[in-house]
C-alpha cells in the first residue's frame, strides 16, 4: 500500500495502522479507529468537501479511484475513506491523542490497553460472523421483496389496463339503428282543393289503378314495431348508462392505482438506499473480521 501523500510505500507499525517514513503520515485501519476512539467511522464532524484533495491507498489497491473525504475532529482536519479508514498527516495524531511526542507509542499503548483477550476475540469475531451472515440474508430478502412487489404491481398495471381497454370498447361499439319508413310519391294536395277536383279526376284515377291493377295503400307502422325500437332504445340508454359508470369507476381505481405506484416508487428508493448502508456496515463488519482474524493467528 502506498501513502496517498508522497507515494511511499506505507510501513506496517501497529495492528490496523501503517505509517510513512518519507512524510510521517498515518494511516490507521476502522478496527484501529474502534480501539482507539470507540467509533469504527471516526470521524463523524463536519465534512469540508472543498478540501479533499487525497485518495484512499486501499481503494488504489482495488483498481478504484476515490477521494477521501475531509473531516474535521476538534481542531484537525483529517482524511477519511467511508469503507477503509483515516489518513492522519504528520501531527495530527499526536494532536488527537494528547502527545505531541511518541504518538505511535500513544496509539500503541491505548491499543494494548483495550485489546480483548483470546477468548474475548473468539467470541466477537463469532458474533460478528452472525451478523454478517444476518445482514446478508436481510440483504437478499430485502431485494426478494422489492422484486415480488414489482412483480405483483406490473400484473395489477396490466389487469386494469385491460379492464379499461374492455370498457372504452364498450362504450364506443356501434348499434344497429333500425331504417326509418318513407312513404314516396307526391305530396297529397290540400283537402279544399281535392274536394273541388275530385268528381274530375275520379274517372280518371279509376281507369289509372285498372291499368296498373294495384290499389294504392297506406304504410303504417305497426305498434309492436314502435314498441320494439322504443324497448331498444330504452335498453341501449340503461347499457350506456352502466357503461359510463364502469369508466367511471375504472378511472377513479387507476388514479387511486397511480398513487399507489408513486409511493412503491419512494418505498423502493428507501429500500435501496438502506440496503446501501447495509452494505456499507457488511463491509465495516468484514475489515474487522480480517482483523481480529489477523490478531487471532499472530504469534504471542
Amino acid at each position: 500500500m502506498l501513502c496517498p501523500r508522497c507515494g511511499e510505500l506505507l510501513d506496517p507499525t501497529l495492528a490496523g495502522v501503517s505509517s510513512c517514513l518519507r512524510c510521517e503520515g498515518v494511516w490507521v485501519s476502522p478496527a484501529a479507529l474502534d480501539a482507539a476512539f470507540g467509533d469504527p467511522r471516526w470521524p463523524v464532524g463536519q465534512t469540508l468537501w472543498w478540501r479533499n484533495s487525497i485518495e484512499c491507498p486501499e481503494c488504489a489497491l482495488e483498481g478504484a479511484t476515490t477521494p477521501m473525504t475531509a473531516r474535521r475532529s476538534s481542531d484537525v482536519i483529517v482524511d477519511q475513506c467511508p469503507s477503509h479508514g483515516v489518513w492522519l498527516d504528520r501531527g495530527e495524531l499526536g494532536r488527537l491523542m494528547g502527545a505531541p511526542i511518541g504518538e505511535l507509542a500513544a496509539l500503541c499503548a491505548r491499543l494494548a490497553a483495550v485489546a480483548p483477550d483470546l477468548e474475548r476475540l473468539v467470541a466477537r469475531r463469532e458474533r460478528w460472523r452472525t451478523d454478517v451472515e444476518i445482514r446478508r440474508k436481510a440483504e437478499i430478502e430485502y431485494r426478494q421483496a422489492i422484486d415480488d412487489e414489482q412483480l405483483r404491481r406490473a400484473k395489477v398495471s396490466a389487469s386494469e389496463r385491460l379492464r379499461l381497454e374492455a370498457g372504452a370498447l364498450a362504450a364506443v361499439a356501434p348499434t344497429q339503428v333500425l331504417p326509418a319508413t318513407r312513404r314516396s310519391g307526391p305530396s297529397e294536395p290540400p283537402p279544399f282543393v281535392a274536394a273541388a277536383v275530385a268528381p274530375a279526376l275520379a274517372p280518371r284515377t279509376a281507369s289509372r289503378r285498372q291499368r296498373l291493377g294495384t290499389q294504392l295503400t297506406p304504410v303504417e307502422i305497426s305498434s309492436e314495431a314502435a314498441e320494439q325500437a322504443a324497448n331498444r332504445t330504452q335498453d341501449l340508454g340503461a347499457q350506456r348508462a352502466r357503461t359510463s359508470a364502469d369508466v367511471e369507476l375504472l378511472q377513479s381505481r387507476l388514479v387511486a392505482l397511480d398513487d399507489h405506484v408513486r409511493r412503491l416508487d419512494a418505498q423502493l428508493a428507501d429500500t435501496r438506499q438502506h440496503a446501501v448502508s447495509v452494505r456499507t456496515e457488511l463491509d465495516g463488519a468484514r475489515v474487522r473480521l480480517r482483523t481480529l482474524d489477523e490478531q487471532l493467528h499472530r504469534p504471542t
